[in-house]
């Protein structure tokens, strides 16, 4: 240990500068190894945010590499702890495969759940297909509304939280959770507001429909949101049990308790957004547990804060308002009905079965982005600088063979839910897979099953570039084909009829497939480049 002694003067404030000194050096090289010399202290001071500024005016000296050669009197004196990591055996190509497979469906699985038991049974957490169509097109019009409003939101908790998790600051994961969720919650209600206003100047729907939409809106938009606390901490199998325990209660009270399904619905929404978010906090709060003493808690200032989230928010936004765009076309498409908008069965039954087929498709955008992860940070370093072309090549053909797997994948999964509603129909008496084979649902079926194999494989490629930052091609894709979706949905059905609204859907997944595609060719050719320069 230096003795303090040896810096000149009897003034205690120089004792205590030195103890700063100390505390400064320590967390520097914690858990890095002893430096070599002050070029090497140095460059760890500009790691730890320290500018030349900062080192006159708050240590007194010229600069850091002034600063830095003082801190050299400490190299011998303290004794280093270098972490270690025991890396576990990876495993095998096959098991990994299987492994991420069903954890990219878990990704899924609250969708697979609600999907399945409405057209199982008739009705799920929130949707129901024995309703009369007034009812069912207000609850799908509040549904589509929570979507749209909290896709975005959902999008920024997502990123921001598990961004501070996986850099180990807790209290900012923590602190930064909380109070975006404030933020979107507030602006989730004062949507809600705005519809009930324009609602009271315009008249488009009358009170009961109103009444319906807006109740469903505020509790899914709740719940959303909630579960974008779970998403944020990876924890999709948790939202799965949520839904399928709020469907078994809405079963519950309906059949045995003989409640409307309205009523069921409502009270088991009400009851799974109490737990959902007790339960996502008291996760969250946990987080401070694991916080380290030397943890950094300065929160980034908010005008910074959302200007990093708003590509992330705009494309969560941009991508439900794309999912809801052709039911909403053709829902309006049918002349003489009694609201702008009206519920069709036939075209929601062709739309959600058709879900089926993107949902089984998620699952390999884990297989594929694990495997990319699994394999680059390796390669990269195995590779020498002057081989970058050799680097880039690899990996554009892993980009092309992935892609021809993809969509082979993705013939035989399409023919897979097709078939298996065949057999269902064939050998069970469930009432609403009978309905499926009644035209133009099949039809409907068929063109929405291909739009989502083009959108799955464009969501799988998004995961490249959201992970090294890239996301303009995304944000110009999405919108692109959003702008498609609706031009093309709305020709069609007004002058063909409503079931044409789906090739709308068809050419806008094209287009944000193209686009995603096209410069997914870019990002592989220099793959080096946005490796390097992520962030």
């Amino acid at each position: 240990m230096v003795s303090e002694a040896i810096y000149p003067g009897p003034d205690p404030k120089i004792f205590q500068q030195v103890r700063e000194w100390r505390a400064l050096y320590e967390t520097l090289t914690e858990g890095k190894g002893k430096p070599l010399n002050h070029w090497e202290i140095t460059a760890l001071l500009e790691i730890y945010g320290l500018r030349d500024i900062d080192a006159h005016e708050q240590y007194g000296f010229n600069d850091l590499f002034e600063f830095a050669k003082m801190l050299v009197v400490f190299i011998d004196d303290y004794k280093y702890e270098v972490k270690t990591y025991e890396l576990e055996a990876p495993p095998s190509k096959v098991k990994r495969i299987i492994v991420n497979y069903f954890e990219g469906m878990a990704f899924a699985l609250p969708m697979l759940l609600q999907v399945f038991f409405t057209l199982v049974i008739g009705y799920g957490l929130w949707s129901s297909l024995d309703l009369d169509v007034r009812t069912a097109t207000a609850i799908a019009m509040g549904t589509f509304a929570a979507l749209v409003a909290t896709g975005g939101p959902a999008q920024a908790i997502g990123r921001k939280g598990l961004f501070y998790i996986k850099m180990e600051e807790y209290n900012l994961a923590y602190k930064i959770t909380r109070k975006l969720f404030k933020i979107f919650f507030i602006q989730a209600f004062i949507i809600g507001l705005l519809m009930i206003l324009f609602n009271l100047f315009f008249e488009y729907i009358p009170g009961t429909m109103l009444l319906y939409m807006v109740v469903y809106y505020f509790l899914l938009a709740f719940l959303f949101t909630s579960f974008a606390v779970f998403y944020m901490m990876e924890l999709y199998g948790s939202i799965a049990l949520y839904v399928l325990l709020g469907v078994v209660l809405v079963y519950l009270l309906h059949v045995f308790f003989h409640f409307g399904i309205i009523v069921s619905q409502v009270a088991s929404l009400v009851i799974t957004n109490i737990v959902v978010f007790v339960d996502a906090f008291r996760r969250v709060k946990k987080l401070t547990d694991k916080s380290r003493e030397k943890e950094g808690d300065a929160e980034p200032r908010l005008s910074l804060l959302f200007y990093s989230l708003n590509p992330y928010m705009m494309y969560g936004t941009f991508y439900f308002m794309f999912l809801v765009t052709d039911r909403i076309l053709a829902w309006s498409a049918i002349p003489l009905q009694p609201y702008f908008i009206w519920f069709n069965v036939r075209d929601e039954l062709g739309l959600d079965w058709a879900l089926i087929v993107l949902i089984l498709l998620i699952g390999m955008s884990e297989v594929i982005i694990y495997e990319f992860m699994y394999r680059v940070n390796d390669d990269i370093i195995a590779h020498r600088y002057d081989e970058a072309d050799k680097f880039n090549s690899s990996y554009r053909r892993f980009f092309l063979k992935y892609n021809i797997v993809f969509f082979v994948a993705s013939f035989f999964v399409i023919l897979f839910v097709y078939y298996g509603i065949y057999l269902l129909a064939k050998y069970t008496d469930w009432e609403f897979l009978d309905i499926f084979f009644i035209a133009p649902t099949p039809w409907i079926f068929a063109f929405a099953a291909v739009s989502y194999a083009f959108l799955s494989n464009a969501l799988t490629n998004i995961l490249f570039f959201f992970s090294y930052s890239r996301y303009k091609a995304v944000l110009k894709g999405i919108m692109a084909g959003l702008i498609v979706n609706v031009v093309v949905g709305l020709i069609l059905s007004r002058l063909m009829g409503y079931e044409y609204a789906v090739i709308g859907l068809l050419a806008g997944s094209i287009v944000f497939w193209m686009f995603v595609v096209f410069f997914g060719n870019r990002f592989f050719k220099n793959l080096d480049y946005y490796y390097y320069s992520a962030y």
